[in-house]
């Protein structure tokens, strides 16, 4: 086989609404493919991922183990319910690099038949040992607030057992600003913004927006605290978007007349959701949790509203508006929904996203690492 080759392995399937290193990994799959790369996606997941096919080579999909079936003793329950005999064998059949997206996927590496003599990168946006200690917090007491903690545990004994080997590690800035502790080979690369580069929307829109995966703890957190804590007292249009919304969620979004709930947009109708809002809402109560979805409504959105957490190590303070306490949220969303977006906030927000939208350099140097 002529031309280079690359294994992606990625923990599920892409969703519109996914942030992180899910949303990273479209605009990955599509950069690698222009720069003539032919890529072996292995996705854990039920449905392939029809956005990537036409950049892919081949597309292997590889089910989830469910309950005690997913358990291990000694590794986070996100790492061993994600190993499969079938991608070992598949990884082992060539000597292709491969690129571990996050790391959830990196069950092969710690299975004793798999040979690594070849490039290995596992790429790290966020902590997981910080990421799943603050799930924890969100948690009332109980069964799954120890499961978030003991997966809180477990990700710190494995990413020591990595890091003393010869892998390499590609970390986001974010990451390196979290923590380095345990890691000797890596290399700090942007992370990458999978979203057209188009500048805000000028004039006023007539809603407030709140978007993210929530299918994911966090996500489903932010969009209720926010009909709790904002929306239950301020009456503005307030919409919640994104995947697999649970029946208590949408059923709360629904409650209040100026309140609702879009299940499972495409990414065309998110984009124009995004576009067509006065204010995004992107409080986060996990770290590095909403970077994707941050960026996306810096390059198309008007105003952006987030807390101390979401903003944390990103730089982005000098173009969004940050709060903290749930009277300091409902009277900046009510300001910045009666203010127009002007040219001073256009050329704000340019200025910051020129100098952080480096994709080219950030593929250029992953590529570096991977051959």
């Amino acid at each position: 086989m002529m031309g280079k080759h690359l294994h992606i392995v990625a923990h599920d399937v892409p969703l519109p609404s996914d942030s992180g290193i899910l949303k990273e990994l479209v605009f990955l799959n599509k950069a690698l493919h222009a720069e003539g790369i032919q890529l072996h996606l292995h996705c854990f997941g039920e449905k392939k991922p029809e956005i990537l096919l036409p950049f892919c080579h081949e597309v292997y999909l590889y089910p989830k183990k469910q309950g005690h079936k997913g358990y291990s003793l000694s590794l986070p329950y996100a790492v061993s319910s994600r190993s499969d005999k079938s991608l070992v064998k598949r990884l082992e059949a060539d000597r292709f690099p491969i690129l571990f997206a996050g790391l959830k996927t990196v069950s092969p590496l710690l299975d004793s038949t798999f040979r690594k003599e070849r490039k290995i990168v596992v790429r790290l946006l966020r902590d997981e040992q910080a990421h799943f200690n603050d799930l924890s917090s969100l948690c009332s007491w109980g069964s799954q607030k120890l499961f978030n903690s003991v997966e809180s545990i477990r990700f710190r004994r494995l990413m020591k057992q990595l890091s003393t080997g010869a892998i390499q590690f590609a970390v986001s800035p974010e990451y390196k600003k979290s923590t380095t502790r345990h890691l000797n080979n890596f290399a700090v690369i942007d992370q990458l913004i999978e979203i057209p580069f188009v500048m805000p929307q000028s004039g006023t829109g007539n809603f407030c927006l709140f978007h993210g995966n929530l299918d994911k703890t966090e996500h489903a957190y932010a969009a209720n605290w926010l009909l709790q804590n904002v929306f239950d007292r301020l009456e503005v249009p307030f919409v919640i978007a994104g995947d697999n919304p649970s029946e208590k969620l949408e059923l709360a979004a629904h409650e209040k007349m100026h309140t609702c709930l879009v299940s499972n947009p495409s990414e065309k109708e998110l984009q124009d959701l995004i576009k067509k809002a006065q204010v995004n809402i992107l409080p986060s109560f996990v770290g590095q949790c909403n970077t994707g979805l941050l960026y996306q409504s810096l390059a198309m959105g008007r105003h952006l509203l987030t807390n101390p957490k979401g903003a944390y190590e990103m730089g982005i303070e000098s173009t969004c508006h940050v709060a903290e306490s749930n009277d300091a949220f409902i009277s900046m969303t009510e300001e910045l929904f009666n203010k127009i977006f002007d040219a001073s906030d256009h050329e704000t927000r340019a200025a910051f996203l020129h100098g952080k939208y480096k994709n080219q350099k950030a593929v250029s140097e992953l590529i570096r690492m991977l051959y």
